[in-house]
């Protein structure tokens, strides 16, 4: 689910609620509610600061609406105002739009009597309606968005955002929404909309400004350890996907050590091209490869439930995984895996105390990274002196969300906990386009600053002469 699917909670609505209760009905008009921004953002709940009614944003009249997301976690949260609406109504939306990239969608937001959000049976993704507002050209263009009102929906907005990490510029004016009758006015008044909006923006600047860096970071004592684990490496068409060549040269080019999961499944009929590049890169010294998993795919089971691939599985399943994914390594790659990292998906868990007894009989096995907090099966494992486990602390992490670096919540974190001696920092390069991969750069170029020490899992388990890695801080 999209972060602002979340944001648009039950402290909006009861504000709107409340507000709408004890003042008149917003007089009917065209809808939606000031659809030329003639009258500012009267009409219309922007719940962040992204949004503004300008002259220069304007195709006719004398406003248009401008949504400047130049936030890198946080995406663009606009609504209009709602309609009340009935299941199978036909719903046609239509406005004009210019902008600078492919970072927005233009949603119909359906709701039910409690206010919460109604998703179209079978619809992938958000479950919403949208358009994707494309850059094309300096112009404005048409768009046009339809829909048939979901089951249980009782009414509807259109709900303007970008998506988190990206960036950008988009400038909208007059929309129009057919299909609800002529004279319908709209279920808040300009005056609830503004309290809800005044109310949803100091949350968010809230947000921001804990999320910002602090002046100063604390001193420490020695630089970290920082271990780069990057994710869910596969062959691609008998190939490495450029993201993975793009991110591996990066680091290359600023002599970084990194890490790498693969997911072991496209071993079985990997090219010369696939395997050359990861032996290549290995035996640079910069990247370690360590098993991500088989499938990384999340299973059932009889009862229904949803497990991750090393979670809930008996300890026959768990092991083959394992033997085939190392004799695949050793055939294919010319090496075992001496580190785990167990894939997700669901939020079941990663990994259970079979898989503790699978690490302990692994021969080749010697470093656990370990996606939660040291519990009673990674203690026993660690004592026992086979593994070394290497947690994590969440909030000193290259990214917010999968896919999404996030240079200012690591800064804020990292400035938390000066007696951590290692950083396991995760992230998926795949999904690095556009500005994640330069909130990326921003990360790396601070860590350097830090005077950090890039070392790999197996590195850093060696370092430490046996003894378990020091799992403090965590804030």
């Amino acid at each position: 689910m999209h972060p602002a699917l979340r944001a648009f909670s039950h402290k909006t609505l009861f504000a709107l609620a409340a507000v709408a209760a004890a003042l008149p009905a917003f007089a009917a008009g065209p809808i939606p509610a000031n659809p030329g921004f003639e009258d500012g953002l009267d009409g219309w709940l922007p719940r962040d600061t992204m949004a503004s009614a300008l002259p220069e944003a304007a195709r006719t009249g004398k406003l248009g609406l401008r949504i400047a997301d130049n936030d890198t976690v946080n995406g663009s949260d606009f609504h209009s105002s709602r309609y009340p609406v009935t299941p199978g109504q036909e719903l046609t939306l239509t406005f004009q739009a210019r902008a600078d990239g492919n970072f927005l969608v233009v949603c119909f937001w359906p709701t039910n009597e409690a206010g919460k959000p109604v998703r179209i049976p079978g619809k992938k993704g958000d479950g919403l309606a949208s358009v994707l507002v494309k850059k094309q050209d300096d112009g404005w263009h048409p768009y046009t968005l339809t829909t048939t009102v979901p089951p249980g929906a009782t009414a509807v907005s259109v709900w303007i955002h970008s998506w988190s990490s990206a960036t950008g510029v988009v400038d909208f004016d007059d929309f129009v929404l057919e299909g609800i009758p002529p004279g319908t006015a709209p279920l808040e008044t300009v005056e609830a909309m503004k309290a809800a909006s005044s109310s949803a923006i100091a949350r968010y600047n809230a947000r921001r400004a804990a999320e910002a860096p602090p002046a100063e970071i604390p001193p420490r004592k020695a630089p970290p350890v920082i271990i780069l684990k990057l994710d869910d490496l596969r062959q691609t068409n008998g190939k490495v996907h450029h993201s993975w060549t793009r991110v591996a040269d990066y680091l290359k080019n600023r002599s970084i050590k990194s890490s790498i999961g693969i997911i072991c499944e496209t071993l079985a009929e990997a090219t010369p091209e696939y395997t050359g590049w990861i032996r290549e890169r290995r035996d640079s010294g910069l990247i370690e490869f360590w098993f991500h998993g088989w499938d990384h795919q999340v299973w059932t089971d009889d009862a229904g439930k949803k497990w991750n691939e090393f979670k809930g599985r008996p300890f026959d399943e768990q092991w083959s995984r394992f033997e085939r994914s190392q004799t695949l390594a050793k055939e294919k790659l010319g090496f075992p895996f001496a580190a785990f990292g167990p894939g997700g998906g669901v939020g079941t868990g990663s990994q259970d105390g079979v898989t503790a007894q699978v690490m302990a009989k692994d021969p080749d096995m010697k470093v656990w990274l370990y996606p939660s907090p040291v519990d009673a099966s990674g203690r026993d494992l660690a004592a026992a002196g086979k593994v070394t486990i290497l947690d994590r602390v969440w909030a000193v992490n290259l990214e917010a969300a999968v896919g999404q670096p996030a240079f200012n919540r690591l800064v804020v974190g990292y400035a938390k906990n000066p007696d951590r001696e290692y950083f396991v920092l995760q992230g998926h390069p795949t999904h690095w386009a556009g500005e994640r991969f330069r909130e990326f750069e921003k990360i790396i170029d601070f860590l350097v600053e830090q005077n950090a020490v890039f070392m790999t899992p197996l590195e850093y388990a060696q370092s430490l002469g046996g003894k378990p890695a020091r799992q403090v801080g965590g804030k």
